[in-house]
């Protein structure tokens, strides 16, 4: 994370009092994360999950690729430059719900979440109900094909999702491999395949209207953070209309300097 912040952490600065929450199973690691945190970001050593319960666990080549789901090793082994998420060994860990680990820590309302757990997102949703119903956005790894063997794939999670009012709205780019032996352009990362993505959702478009003064500014800032001008916009129009502000056009006027 050091080496590739993500975007939303300078939104602590816009939003005074506001908390970034992260997981890193790996005690040691996360002790160290805490320990060079800024104010308003504190890691924690759980794994979520559906619910609280003792998991399996694939320990890949490489840590990024560890997941609640075995790797389909016959599946990825046609790709190229996919060792790294070979399985390593098999190990157990505890999981726990997004509900629970809510109720006991007092956090009452999520406004954004960014997951990415290897193909074990859509337990976390399952497992956390009450969350996603203050949630404004989120970020999603999703697969398209099974990269671990039995996991829920993008349409799987997209149509959870949208029965629980968060709507598709974009991929963060498309990534995958091409089969071996062939190297497109010297390039082992080059896909011809595309196996997975970060996909952006948000509170449904016709929902919007029915949100907050603090829900607009805080989704119209998500928007423009993940490159959506024209529903930065939107939230600004609605926020206008409600509270007599001239949000929406100062939004314009500064967007076209």
């Amino acid at each position: 994370m050091e080496g590739n912040p993500e975007p939303f952490y300078p939104l602590l600065d816009l939003f005074p009092g506001s908390q970034i929450i992260g997981f890193e199973v790996d005690e040691d690691l996360c002790n160290q994360m805490n320990a060079k945190a800024k104010a308003g970001v504190r890691y924690y050593p759980n794994a979520l999950g559906e619910r609280n319960e003792r998991r399996d666990f694939y320990i890949t080549n490489h840590p990024m690729c560890c997941s609640l789901y075995e790797p389909n090793q016959a599946l990825i082994s046609l790709y190229n430059n996919f060792e790294v998420a070979y399985l390593k060994r098999k190990g157990v860990i505890d999981t726990v719900s997004m509900d629970y680990f809510a109720r006991e820590n007092g956090i009452s309302e999520t406004d954004f979440i960014k997951i990415d757990i290897q193909g074990a997102e859509l337990d976390v949703f399952k497992g956390g109900i009450e969350a996603l119903k203050s949630v404004l956005a989120l970020v999603c790894e999703v697969e398209f094909i099974s990269h671990y063997v039995g996991q829920p794939l993008f349409g799987d999670v997209c149509t959870f999702l949208d029965q629980h009012q968060l709507m598709f709205h974009k991929f963060l780019g498309l990534a995958g491999r091409a089969l071996k032996p062939i190297v497109i352009n010297n390039d082992p990362n080059l896909p011809s395949q595309h196996i997975w993505s970060d996909a952006v959702f948000i509170r449904h478009i016709q929902a919007i209207q029915n949100l907050g003064a603090q829900q607009l500014l805080k989704l119209s800032v998500l928007a423009a953070v993940y490159g959506s001008p024209d529903l930065s916009y939107y939230c600004l129009a609605h926020h206008d209309m409600k509270n007599g502000t001239t949000l929406a056009p100062d939004f314009v006027e500064n967007a076209t300097r």
